[in-house]
């Protein structure tokens, strides 16, 4: 069975009712976090889960290791939460083991594969097509495959909208133009601009186009970026320094806001670390890099040698820190500037 959307309610069925494996695909990353968030729920919180919930990435774990992850009896609970990435990475032999494993899952797990890619794509050798669908159809008569895909730029506005709901307020016609207009389809930025927002107004009120101006246009008196390229650049002193001094221009009422901005301006910039070293990878060249990532030259320069200091597993780490680091400020878990200089710490020193 082949859906489109997120695993939604979860948190209120029951761990038995999860199927034994699912396929999660498609370039749309926020959804895909989303639902592994939703299921991991079902287990609850860190301490509860912790005996019966693993994380693997098919780069660094083989695909046999995983699999007798997935055949091992959990502990006091009916299943394990097992979650592996980077599926299509594989080899087609690899894919072969895990289609035989999803011939006879266990039902003592709920294995669940990750493909941050188009899982169809017709640029891929004949045989790989046709062992992904073998995959995917395998997976499809067991359990489930989604495929979460990018969110037309005109679908923003009721993306937008339906996150305001959720938080209790409501967004006028041009607040939602500037806010898609300054950030994009970027939904992690968008859904950490939307909360910072949401706390300023305060629930049951009107964001409006003044708030969007102020809060997201962001204070010119504090330099994100440059605290960024200390951060990339691996200046530790330097990195501290620039961050206390945001949290000392920021006045103590608005310190979370602040840092879920923080978070969601790092969260991007990673991201575009990430990317440029992917493109250079590709042995794209300088111009068509600044076509894809729509930047100056002279950035491209910059992003370019600040890549250099982490690996992509690095970078993949920083994303999963700033993830594990937005959680806790949204949970009040520490002061936010604990959290921010304990991420700080992490980057640094990865």
């Amino acid at each position: 069975m082949i859906k489109n959307n997120s695993f939604k309610n979860s948190n209120k069925k029951s761990i038995e009712s999860l199927l034994p494996i699912y396929l999660l695909t498609g370039e749309n990353n926020w959804k895909i976090e989303k639902s592994i968030s939703r299921l991991k729920m079902r287990f609850g919180d860190d301490s509860e889960r912790e005996l019966n919930f693993q994380q693997f990435d098919f780069l660094e774990v083989s695909v046999d290791d995983i699999l007798n992850v997935c055949k091992t009896l959990p502990f006091l609970s009916p299943k394990r939460l097992v979650i592996a990435r980077n599926i299509h990475k594989l080899s087609n032999d690899e894919l072969e083991k895990i289609i035989e494993y999803a011939k006879s899952p266990s039902p003592y797990c709920c294995l669940v594969l990750i493909a941050e890619t188009v899982w169809d794509n017709s640029n891929l050798k004949n045989s790989t097509r046709k062992i992904r669908d073998r995959l995917k159809n395998f997976i499809g008569k067991m359990g489930k495959v989604y495929d979460f895909r990018p969110i037309s730029f005109r679908g923003l506005e009721s993306w937008v909208r339906e996150r305001c709901r959720e938080r209790e307020v409501r967004i006028n016609p041009a607040a939602v133009y500037l806010l898609t207009n300054f950030l994009g389809n970027d939904l992690w930025n968008l859904e950490s601009e939307v909360e910072k927002l949401a706390i300023y107004v305060g629930k049951g009120e009107v964001i409006d186009q003044k708030a969007v101006q102020l809060l997201v246009a962001g204070n010119p008196d504090i330099n994100i970026f440059k605290f960024l390229d200390y951060l990339s650049e691996k200046k530790e002193s330097e990195a501290y320094s620039s961050l206390r001094s945001i949290f000392y221009k920021t006045k103590p009422a608005k310190l979370q806001i602040e840092s879920l901005r923080i978070l969601g301006t790092m969260r991007w910039y990673f991201k575009r670390l990430l990317k440029i070293k992917s493109l250079i990878e590709k042995k794209i060249d300088i111009k068509q890099m600044e076509q894809i990532l729509s930047a100056k030259n002279f950035a491209i320069k910059k992003l370019k040698n600040q890549q250099k200091n982490f690996s992509k597993k690095d970078l993949r780490n920083c994303l999963f820190y700033l993830l594990e680091a937005d959680e806790g400020i949204k949970r009040g878990k520490q002061k936010a500037e604990i959290i921010l200089e304990t991420l700080v710490s992490k980057i640094l020193n990865i």
